[in-house]
C-alpha cells in the first residue's frame, strides 16, 4: 500500500529590474536559493556545469521537517527556461522556470511547480497548497532586491 499523496500546484511571478542574463544566471543556479529561501541550510552542485543533467543536493527544512533532496536540471534554454525535478527526497516535485525580457534592464521570472506531497506533508491536508503558495510568494518577494543589490554597478 502506497502512502497517500496530495497534488499541489504553485505559481509565482516576480519582476526584477535587471537584464534577463543576470536574472537567469542567479535563479538558474540552485546554489543561490539559500540566499533567499529561508529554509535552505545548504545547496551544492554535485555534478554538471549548470545545464541539463546538473545535479544539486539541498539540505532544507520545510514546515518544520528537515530533509535532504537531490534535484536535477532536466531541460534548459539559457535565458528563457529551465526545468528541474526531484531525483531523491521526501517531497517529489517538478518545477518549470521562465524568464521574459520586458525591457533591456527589466525581467519577468515565473515559476510553476507541481508537487506530489506525501507524508508528513499530507498531514496538512487542504492547507498544504495555500501554505506552500504563501511561502513561495514570501520568499520570491525577496529575490528582486537581492539580485538588484548583487548586480549594482
Amino acid at each position: 500500500m502506497s502512502a497517500p499523496s496530495a497534488e499541489v500546484r504553485i505559481a509565482v511571478e516576480i519582476v526584477v529590474d535587471r537584464p534577463v542574463a543576470q536574472v537567469f544566471a542567479y535563479l538558474s543556479d540552485v546554489r543561490n536559493d539559500q540566499q533567499w529561501w529561508r529554509g535552505i541550510h545548504s545547496a551544492r552542485r554535485v555534478a554538471g556545469d549548470g545545464g541539463v543533467g546538473t545535479v544539486y543536493e539541498l539540505d532544507a527544512t520545510l514546515l518544520r521537517v528537515r530533509h535532504q533532496t537531490r534535484i536535477e536540471v532536466t531541460a534548459q534554454e539559457p535565458q528563457r527556461s529551465q526545468s528541474i525535478a526531484v531525483r531523491s527526497g521526501p517531497l517529489p516535485y517538478t518545477a518549470h522556470y521562465e524568464w521574459t525580457e520586458l525591457a533591456p534592464a527589466r525581467t519577468r521570472f515565473r515559476l510553476v511547480a507541481e508537487i506530489a506531497a506525501v507524508r508528513p506533508w499530507t498531514w496538512f491536508g487542504p492547507l498544504l497548497n495555500p501554505l506552500l503558495s504563501l511561502l513561495a510568494r514570501r520568499y520570491f518577494r525577496r529575490v528582486p532586491a537581492i539580485i538588484e543589490a548583487a548586480t549594482a554597478a
